[in-house]
C-alpha cells in the first residue's frame, strides 16, 4: 500500500459540493491524479461575452473504474490529450530501483533485492472503439527479483518480488516483455451504470499499487492477476463487481485448473477538501492470489506431493482511505476465512506442523504532501503485520518510512524508502531476526 498514490486516487472526485477534477487545473503533487481515462466533458462559461478555452474533465465513473482495476499510480492514457485520431491514447513510464542497501538475503515475498533493476518499464495503450466499447493493453518489462529455479530442482522455498508478473506461480520464470493487462470493457455510463469487462487484469480484491518499491503484506495476500469475465456497476460513488477466472494452477493429481470467483462492493467519494473510500471483497479460493499459489506450489513440490494444491480456502479483504488537504491515511486487511490444509500451508511454515495456517495481514499508512524549494514533495510512514504467514515467506512485522520529490519537474519523481522487517520466531517458522532494506527509486511518466 503506497499512500503517496492513494492521495492521488482520493483527491480528484468531489463530494456533492466538489467539482469533478479538471485536467487543466494544477494542484499540489499529492493531489495530481494520474487517472486519465475515457469519458470527457467540455465545459464553457461565458464572461462578458468572452468564450474561454474549454476545460477538459474526467468523469467520476472513469476514475472509479481505474481504482477498481488497481491502476493507482500508473500513467494512464489521457483523453484530454487524445493523440492519434482522437481515438487512441498512449502513455507509459519507467521505474528504476537503485541501491538496495541493507539485508538483501532475507527471502521475503514482495521485496526486490536487485542492486539495479527496472521495476518496471511499461507502455499503456487505450482505444475508444465506440460509445459502448473500449480496450486497454499494458506491456511491461521487469527485472525485479525472480529467484526460484525450475521447481523440480528446488530444495527450499525462494521468495520473489511478484509471482503475478509473467504468471510465474509454477516458478522458473524470467525477465521478458509481458502483456501484463489486456481487456475490453463494454458499457456506456451515460446510459447505464452497468459494465462488462473481459480479459486479463488485476481483480477487484483489495486496493494496492502495481510495482511499488516494496509490495505490502496485504498486497502479497491479495494481488490477483488473471484473465477473467467481470460484471460490475458504478453509480454515484457506489461500485461493485462479480468476476470469474481460472486459478493459476489446479489441485494435485488433476490435469485441469479450477474455476474461481470473487465479489466486491465499495463506495468512493474523493475530494481535495475531504475525501474517503471504503470497500470489501470476497474470493472463493485464495489459490487465485498469485503469491499464495506460488508458495503453496513450491511447498508441495519440495515435499514430493506434486504440483498444485490440496484444499480450497476462501478469503476476504477490507480497505479504507481518508484524506483532508495534504494529509492522507489508509488501512488494509486481508485474511483467510478457514485454515489451510497442513499439506498446503502449515501453521509454522514447516512440514512438521500439526495444523494448517490461517494467515492474515494488515497495514496502516499515512502521508503528507507539501511544496518546498520550488519542488512538490511528500513523506509517508506505515506499519504492517502478518500472522501465521511464515509459510507464505512474509515477515511478522514491518515499519516503513519514505520520501519523494518531483526533482526534475512534473512527471518525474525520485524517492527513498526504508523498510524495517521483523521475522517470525524460530518456533513460528522464522529466524527471529530483524532486517533493513533501503531503496532509491527514480520514476518518469508520460502521457
Amino acid at each position: 500500500m503506497n499512500l503517496k498514490l492513494v492521495v492521488a486516487s482520493m483527491s480528484v472526485l468531489g463530494l456533492v459540493s466538489c467539482p469533478v477534477f479538471a485536467a487543466a487545473t494544477t494542484t499540489n503533487t499529492m493531489h495530481k491524479h494520474h487517472h486519465k481515462q475515457h469519458h470527457v466533458a467540455h465545459e464553457y462559461k461565458e464572461y462578458k461575452d468572452v468564450l474561454p478555452e474549454p476545460v477538459c474533465t474526467i468523469s467520476q465513473t472513469a476514475l472509479i473504474m481505474s481504482s477498481m482495476d488497481q491502476d493507482i499510480g500508473r500513467a494512464m492514457p489521457n483523453p484530454c490529450n487524445p493523440g492519434w485520431f482522437n481515438r487512441i491514447q498512449l502513455s507509459g513510464g519507467v521505474n528504476v530501483d537503485l541501491g538496495k542497501f541493507g539485508n538483501r538475503n532475507t527471502n521475503y515475498m514482495g521485496e526486490n533485492y536487485q542492486r539495479f533493476s527496472l521495476n518496471d518499464a511499461y507502455l499503456n495503450l487505450s482505444a475508444n472503439i465506440s460509445d459502448w466499447a473500449k480496450a486497454f493493453v499494458s506491456l511491461s518489462y521487469n527485472t525485479a527479483t525472480i529467484n526460484a529455479p525450475n521447481i523440480p530442482d528446488a530444495i527450499t522455498q525462494y521468495a520473489e518480488y511478484s509471482a503475478a508478473y509473467s504468471n510465474n506461480v509454477t516458478s522458473g520464470g524470467n525477465s521478458t516483455v509481458q502483456i501484463e493487462q489486456a481487456y475490453a470493457t463494454f458499457g456506456n455510463f451515460d446510459v447505464s451504470p452497468l459494465f462488462l469487462q473481459i480479459g486479463k487484469s488485476f481483480q477487484d480484491f483489495s486496493r494496492y499499487e502495481i510495482h511499488p518499491i516494496t509490495r505490502s503484506l496485504t498486497q502479497d495476500l491479495s494481488e490477483t492477476l488473471a484473465t477473467a469475465l467481470k460484471v460490475g456497476f458504478i453509480a454515484n460513488g457506489f461500485n461493485g463487481s462479480l468476476y470469474a477466472f481460472d486459478d493459476p494452477m489446479g489441485k494435485i493429481g488433476k490435469s485441469s485448473t479450477t474455476t474461481n470467483y470473487g465479489v466486491a462492493l465499495g463506495f468512493e467519494q474523493p475530494c481535495d477538501v475531504l475525501g474517503w473510500d471504503i470497500g470489501a471483497a470476497y474470493l472463493y479460493n485464495l489459490i487465485g492470489v498469485n503469491d499464495t499459489a506460488y508458495t503453496v506450489n513450491q511447498f508441495n513440490i519440495i515435499n514430493d506431493r506434486g504440483q498444485g494444491y490440496n484444499t480450497r480456502i476462501s478469503g476476504t479483504a477490507l480497505y479504507a482511505d481518508l484524506n483532508s488537504g495534504p494529509f492522507v491515511i489508509g488501512a488494509r486487511y486481508t485474511t483467510a476465512l478457514q485454515r489451510f490444509s497442513q499439506l498446503d500451508l502449515p501453521k509454522n511454515g514447516t512440514a512438521t506442523s500439526t495444523s494448517g495456517a490461517k494467515p492474515w495481514a494488515a497495514g496502516v499508512q499515512a502521508g503528507y504532501g507539501f511544496d518546498a524549494w520550488g519542488k512538490s514533495q511528500n513523506i509517508y510512514l506505515g506499519y504492517q503485520a502478518s500472522r501465521e504467514s511464515a509459510g507464505l515467506l512474509l515477515p511478522k512485522d514491518r515499519y516503513l518510512l519514505g520520501y519523494g520529490v518531483e526533482l526534475f519537474g512534473k512527471g518525474t519523481n525520485v524517492g527513498l524508502e526504508w523498510d524495517h522487517d521483523m521475522a517470525f520466531s524460530r518456533g513460528n517458522g522464522g529466524n527471529g531476526n530483524s532486517s533493513n532494506l533501503v531503496t532509491v527509486r527514480t520514476s518518469v511518466k508520460f502521457g
